[in-house]
């Protein structure tokens, strides 16, 4: 049994929802980040970073960061052909793609959501906030070539690359504007909302 530490709204829908594709049970453990949660008690010594979302795993020991959650629940889970193989030529897009969602994707949605975060002047706020809105448009720009499948971004079919940029999809404040300038990530996305394991977790972040 695995337990997932998760907030609403947070990088635990793409975790959940791998969860639950993969078949894999698991309990949910909420984390009020607003209330200071993550940064006390027994959750932080658990994961030190304060993150969420985060993976208690069946031996008791914890990771977090979601690609990194990702990747784990891979090689537990070989037979769920959700994530390509080692060996498999999809392998290296796969990695390439995930890494840059996570990375890129992230910082580029926090500056967006919270620019307090990224300077200590008050008059900052508004130029922090205009860049980060003109990132977020670049990064679905990039997403958007990247995608070589129909609809999904590989080849293959259906991977936890469409899960993830389903769920940074949703971050975006005007999501009609961005499925408008971008047709594939558009037709990706509604693929991926359509799928009974995505419907439950998003009616739970609801």
């Amino acid at each position: 049994m695995y337990t997932l530490f998760w907030e609403k709204g947070s990088g635990s829908i793409v975790v959940q929802a791998l969860l639950e594709e993969l078949g894999v049970n698991y309990d949910r453990n909420y984390v009020d980040m607003e209330a200071g949660e993550h940064q006390k008690g027994e959750y932080i010594r658990q994961n030190p970073t304060g993150l969420v979302p985060a993976l208690m795993l069946p031996d008791s020991h914890t990771i977090g960061e979601s690609a990194a959650i990702v990747l784990h629940l891979e090689e537990q889970c070989p037979d769920g052909q959700v994530i390509p193989q080692s060996g498999d030529n999809e392998r290296p897009d796969f990695l390439y793609w995930l890494l840059f969602m996570a990375t890129t994707g992230y910082t580029t949605f926090g500056r967006l959501a919270h620019p307090e975060r990224y300077t200590q002047d008050q008059d900052a706020l508004g130029p922090v906030r205009l860049a980060a809105e003109g990132d977020v448009t670049r990064f679905f720009d990039v997403l958007e070539e990247g995608i070589k499948g129909e609809p999904y971004f590989l080849p293959s079919g259906f991977t936890a690359l469409d899960i993830y940029m389903t769920m940074l999809a949703g971050w975006h404040p005007d999501k009609d504007a961005l499925f408008q300038r971008n047709p594939r990530v558009a037709a990706l996305c509604t693929a991926v909302e359509s799928r009974p394991a995505y419907k439950k977790v998003i009616a739970d972040h609801a």
